[in-house]
């Protein structure tokens, strides 16, 4: 299972009804924020969802409604006297703002910080994908890896309800049972792992179509309802996000990023819907859990 906390939707700057771009990612215990728009540890404090839990942080960006945020909650996790590492992901760019500004704010954390490519665990792993704006630019797409599990169902029809058994038959091997041999490969089954795809600021582009197939969700970039020359500004139309959604056979869409210029957005999933229908259009605070 996977939690996404929708906690800034907007662009540019923050409105009433959307603050600047952050998602939390949570799995089993493992929290990563995408993106840190002005704002987010306020966000993650007022809503108790926990700053020092945040293991792994991904920016897409060094535009400023997608960053400007991340030294405020560095710093809160020191005053929160964290231990553990944290894990960045960046731009080049990053490591030289970040180091920059802790030396001028006489910053110095109590924690170690890593910046790192590309992550892999046991259970998921994160890769960067090519992303097209207007400066260096980078998506991130959160895979849980396939898990194998036994098919109890059919275990269950052949009235086999000894647990050594599952367990044997889960390690890889043949069990004999009521006179029976069972083999694994009857009773296993591959569960596919979910995942999660996030573009940051884009138009769409084919590395993006290509990196983000098959996701079980995809945050996309939908800055504008139809503006010309969103292409120019390094933005996608709501239109956009739709296509790149069905060209790459996605599960579920969500528009992200609007501009504070909308207040109404609800001409924006009509239009959405009409070119693909599994479209959402996530407010501040909402979330979504992929099972």
């Amino acid at each position: 299972m996977i939690q996404i906390f929708f906690l800034g939707t907007g662009a540019g700057s923050p409105s009433k009804k959307r603050k600047l771009p952050a998602f939390l990612v949570r799995r089993e215990g493992l929290n990563i924020l995408l993106d840190c728009g002005e704002g987010t540890q306020y966000t993650l404090m007022n809503n108790k969802l926990g700053i020092n839990s945040i293991k792994i942080i991904g920016i897409t960006h060094m535009h400023g409604d997608h960053v400007f945020g991340l030294l405020g909650v560095i710093a809160s996790m020191g005053l929160l006297d964290r231990k553990e590492t944290l894990y960045i992901l960046g731009p080049r760019d990053l490591k030289d703002f970040l180091y920059t500004s802790f030396e001028y704010s006489k910053f110095n954390p109590s924690f170690k910080i890593e910046f790192i490519d590309n992550y892999n665990d046991q259970n998921i792993t994160i890769a960067t994908f090519k992303t097209c704006h207007t400066v260096e630019s980078q998506g991130y797409l959160i895979s849980e890896r396939d898990r194998v599990k036994i098919d109890e169902e059919k275990l269950e029809k052949e009235k086999i309800k000894d647990w050594r058994v599952m367990r044997k038959l889960k390690e890889g091997k043949t069990v004999e049972y009521n006179g029976k041999f069972l083999k694994p490969e009857d009773y296993l089954v591959i569960k596919r792992g979910l995942k999660v795809a996030y573009t940051g600021d884009t138009i769409p582009c084919q590395s993006v179509i290509e990196s983000v197939k098959g996701a079980d969700l995809l945050i996309h970039d939908s800055t504008f309802l139809n503006e010309p020359s969103a292409f120019t500004y390094g933005h996608s139309n709501v239109a956009d996000a739709a296509k790149v959604a069905l060209e790459a056979s996605v599960k579920l869409l969500a528009l992200t990023h609007i501009s504070p210029r909308y207040e109404d957005v609800t001409e924006h999933l009509k239009v959405a819907r009409r070119i693909f229908p599994k479209s959402i259009l996530p407010d501040d605070l909402s979330y979504i859990t992929l099972k």
